[in-house]
């Protein structure tokens, strides 16, 4: 009598991890989101500027609203573009949150030369402080 040989199946491999493809976002591609969520109190605060201010921060928006940020990047600091503020510049306190990869704050013009004063986290720019009065940071 000969022995039969079983054939084994494979193992398979078990994962108790789901994966998925990811894809690569460049944010830069994206327009801007701008959020109030981190705005700070006190005398750099959305409360601190009149009617005419408060319209023309939402003007603002309005305009940047189909603009890429890589089409912003290319605008003048003046117009739609910006400008990169250092962290050291700022007169105001820092907040806690502000994680040390924040190498640098941005500042859009809302109103005129009037400057919104915050930083970029993937396609959103979260508003820190509005510059009313221009004593933010040396101008």
């Amino acid at each position: 009598m000969s022995k039969k040989k079983s054939i084994k199946a494979p193992k398979a491999k078990v994962s108790n991890k789901i994966s998925a493809q990811e894809v690569a976002v460049n944010y830069d591609e994206r327009p801007p989101v701008f959020s109030l969520e981190r705005l700070q109190s006190g005398d750099f605060c959305l409360q601190e500027l009149d009617q005419e201010g408060k319209a023309n921060f939402a003007d603002a928006i309005f305009r940047r609203k189909d603009k890429m940020w890589k089409e912003i990047k290319q605008m003048p600091k003046h117009g739609l573009g910006f400008e990169k503020i250092a962290k050291s510049s700022i007169k105001a306190p820092i907040p806690k949150f502000i994680t040390p990869d924040v190498e640098h704050f941005l500042a859009f013009r809302y109103h005129g030369l009037k400057p919104m004063v915050g930083y970029r986290k993937n396609d959103i720019f979260y508003v820190l402080w509005f510059d009313n009065c221009f004593s933010l940071y040396n101008h």
